[in-house]
This record gives structure tokens, C-alpha cells and sequence, in this order.
């Protein structure tokens, strides 16, 4: 007679003691995964940053030698200037007066014409308290007192209205085939004497402006851009509004400018630098630096000579119109 064969009783699987083993070296795996993930997301968050820096630099290399490029010092356009700010007037554009609308209200040609001339162009289109300069022919015969009166927009408009800068103006500007075409009118805050301000006179846009280096709420330092209700004296500088941020943060604000997040360099026409700021008729350029930091410039950065480099520098100079 067989026998039938025994049965054991015991179930495989794992043991407390393997049980435990996997578990912390799952742990450990997370924690390793977790720890890259922070330190990627650290890493991309930081170049983003240095982007996004070094793109405001580059704005600040479009922008600032734009408006520079347009300053006379002979005609003291520059206003208020020191070692990490400027402010002078910047020139916009120009046109050619149309019409006298009323004693105050000026006419524009279109910027577009159908005979493909230009004769209304700038950069940013005049606003409340820009400048507009207008060529006077003055009283006597010649040029002798030929000037450019300086008068304050109070208002601006455009309208496709065909009777503003008209075909019937003497000489013309427009056509019929412009009747459809956008044209402007400007507001004066006071009124140009008509007979020295005539139909076809030149006329200039200019607009006060600032940029300096500040201190920010977040204790970080900017470069900052401000817009400046101008003052008609002849050479002084008007009051400035909120500031905008240009760049930043970069290194804090300082008169030596091998420390100074931005500073201005000034120049005469020899090329030597000019320490003593009082009179500056005598400034042929400027030379302008940037040098942004920040911790996540920190983090996206490598080590020079031992210590960690936290941040990038812009510099370029501009050479002024009409310098003596």
C-alpha cells in the first residue's frame, strides 16, 4: 500500500527583515531622485534668470544708445548727469508744420503718403509734456535769428478727418490720394507766434528722460527709466515720474565705477576723461557700464579663482551730435 505524499503547510514570500531592506532602499532611491529633480529645477530656474538678464542688457544696449545718440551738448540737452545717472532730452522725430488748426492746435502731414515721400517720422509718437520744437524764422530777413522755439504737447490726437493737413494748404503736402490716410494734431500749452512759426517750418519731437541706478523695495538694485515733465528754462531739468525697470538686480550703486552696478564715464573730444562734471559743454562721449547680480546668478554660474561668479557686464560708448 503507497503511501500519500506529505504536504507542507508553509507560503512563500518575503520576510520582515527583506521587507525592511526594500523599503529603505526605496527611500534612498526617492530621496536620490528627488534631490536631482531639485537641484535640475534649481539649475533651469537659474538660467532662465541669467536669460532674462542678459536680455535687459541687451535692451539697455538698443534703447540707451538711441536715445543718446540724439543728445547736444552744444545745445545743452544734457540736463542732470552724474556718475550712475543722465538726464537729457531725447530726441523722438520730426515733421513739418501743415496747418495752424487754431492758435494752439497744429496739423501734421500723414506718415504714409501716397507719393511715397516721408515727412512725419519718429521713433515713439509725441505724448502729453514731450517737446516740440518749432523753427522760427524770427523778424529780420535771413537766418540771422532763425531759432527753434521749444513749446510743451498738452495733447495729441489723429484722425483720418481729410481736413486736417488739407490738399489746399499752400504749398500741399497731402493729395486726394492721401485723404484717407492718419494724421495727427498737437496741442501746444502756449501758442506760437504765427507769423515766424509758417506753414512748412521744421519741427523736432524731443522727451525728457532719466536713467539711474536705484534701490528697490526688495533691497535689490535697479536700472531704472523715467519719463520727465520737462522744464522749458533753458538748461534745467524738469521733475521725473515712477521709475520702470530696465535690468537688474545688478550690483548696488556706488560713484567708483569699478564697483557700481551702473555707471556713466564722460569724455571730451581728446578722449580724456572728464573727472569735474560742471560744465558740459565740453563732453564729447559717454561711456556706459552694466554688471548685473543675483543668487540665481549664483547658482547657474561657475567658480573663478576660487570664488563663485554671479553675474554678467555690458559696456559701450556713445559720442554726442554737435560736441564742442
Amino acid at each position: 500500500m503507497r503511501s500519500s505524499p506529505r504536504h507542507s503547510n508553509r507560503r512563500s514570500g518575503f520576510t520582515l527583515i527583506e521587507l525592511m531592506i526594500s523599503v529603505s532602499l526605496l527611500g534612498i532611491i526617492g530621496v536620490m531622485l528627488t534631490s536631482v529633480l531639485v537641484r535640475q529645477q534649481r539649475f533651469h530656474r537659474a538660467v532662465a534668470n541669467v536669460t532674462d538678464a542678459r536680455a535687459r542688457m541687451r535692451d539697455i544696449a538698443t534703447i540707451m544708445p538711441t536715445d543718446l545718440r540724439s543728445v547736444s551738448t552744444a545745445g545743452k540737452d544734457l540736463l542732470a548727469i552724474s556718475d550712475t545717472s543722465m538726464q537729457f532730452r531725447s530726441f523722438l522725430g520730426a515733421s513739418i508744420m501743415c496747418r495752424f488748426a487754431s492758435a494752439t492746435i497744429i496739423d501734421l502731414p500723414p506718415k504714409s503718403l501716397a507719393s511715397g515721400n516721408v515727412l512725419t517720422a519718429w521713433i515713439n509718437p509725441p505724448a502729453p509734456n514731450d517737446i516740440v520744437y518749432l523753427y522760427d524764422d524770427g523778424t529780420a530777413g535771413g537766418n540771422i535769428d532763425d531759432s527753434w522755439a521749444p513749446f510743451t504737447i498738452s495733447d495729441t490726437s489723429s484722425s483720418t478727418n481729410a481736413a486736417n493737413c488739407p490738399t489746399t494748404t499752400t504749398p500741399p503736402f497731402t493729395t486726394a490720394a492721401d485723404n484717407a490716410a492718419r494724421r495727427y494734431q498737437l496741442t501746444l500749452a502756449t501758442a506760437p507766434v504765427q507769423a515766424r512759426v509758417k506753414v512748412g517750418a521744421p519741427i523736432r519731437f524731443a522727451r525728457e528722460v532719466r536713467y539711474s541706478i536705484y534701490q528697490a523695495s526688495d533691497a535689490q538694485w535697479y536700472v531704472g527709466f523715467q519719463r520727465c515733465t520737462p522744464n522749458l528754462v533753458y538748461g534745467l531739468a524738469g521733475a521725473c515720474g515712477t521709475r520702470e525697470v530696465l535690468a537688474g538686480p545688478v550690483l548696488a550703486g556706488a560713484a567708483d565705477t569699478l564697483t557700481s552696478g551702473l555707471f556713466f564715464v564722460y569724455y571730451n573730444k581728446a578722449g580724456t576723461r572728464l573727472l569735474a562734471l560742471v560744465n558740459t559743454d565740453t563732453i564729447a562721449s559717454v561711456g556706459v557700464g552694466v554688471r548685473t547680480t543675483s543668487s540665481s546668478l549664483l547658482k547657474a554660474t561657475t567658480r573663478s579663482g576660487g570664488a563663485m561668479v554671479g553675474g554678467d557686464s555690458l559696456r559701450f560708448t556713445i559720442g554726442f551730435r554737435n560736441r564742442i
